[in-house]
């Protein structure tokens, strides 16, 4: 059975006024947007989190896209919760990650 894991790690850190992007992937299961919340703090950071795909009929809660250009420095904070289907064979599992981006001037 795979575990839940979120990676990477950790993020890298960003520049003011400097477009960022990152990728965020979830393994261990399927999630989708009736099992996954976000929030980003401080809100006005100038950074979006959008699964990949947004728009479209092949959206992916799977595979998530950090992107945007920062607008405050100091630390931008990303907290994931989610949790996956549950099969016959595997019981549904939740996720939790917290992600800190450091902006630096």
């Amino acid at each position: 059975m795979e575990k839940m894991e979120v990676r990477p790690k950790s993020l890298p850190n960003a520049i003011l006024g400097t477009p960022y992007y990152a990728k965020i992937e979830v393994f261990g299961g399927y999630t989708d947007q009736d099992n996954f919340y976000y929030d980003i703090q401080p809100e006005k950071s100038g950074l979006e989190l959008s699964p990949r795909g947004l728009g479209t009929k092949y959206v992916t809660y799977n595979h998530l896209e950090v992107k945007g250009t920062p607008k405050v420095t100091g630390t931008i904070t990303i907290k994931l919760y989610g949790g996956t289907y549950g099969t016959m064979s595997c019981p549904g599992r939740d996720f939790k990650k917290t992600y800190t981006i450091k902006v630096e001037e």
